[in-house]
């Protein structure tokens, strides 16, 4: 098994959906009854005290049509997050709902940018 690194870099209080491909054997998979997903997002890798956690039906949903898995960000995840920080984040599997197979590691960063186009 392989663990994927994906950098994620959004702006404060931004709304954001990730979306994410479950495979086996490259194909999409949905995920059985009794399995569970999570996307935690942390200061460090060594710490258990998350900044913010989505879990299935709690912020993931699965998107039959695409076979894909939604992760909604919502601008209160990231309201008390620092500009320009990086935090880290992971996505883990939890097969039939105590095997963790951490899929997606990567870095969480909060930017500074911002859109300046007036809605017209």
């Amino acid at each position: 098994m392989s663990i994927k690194k994906i950098d994620i870099t959004i702006p404060k209080k931004d709304y954001q959906l990730i979306r994410l491909s479950i495979k086996e054997n490259d194909v999409p998979k949905q995920l059985g009854e009794n399995d569970l997903l999570f996307f935690t997002v942390a200061k460090s890798p060594d710490t258990t005290d998350y900044i913010f956690q989505k879990s299935l039906e709690n912020g993931i949903i699965y998107d039959s049509s695409a076979n894909k898995y939604l992760v909604e960000i919502n601008s209160q995840d990231t309201q008390d997050l620092e500009l320009n920080t990086t935090y880290g984040y992971d996505i883990t599997i939890y097969y039939d709902g105590n095997k963790p197979k951490q899929k997606v590691i990567g870095s969480f960063r909060i930017s500074d940018k911002f859109t300046m186009n007036e809605v017209g």
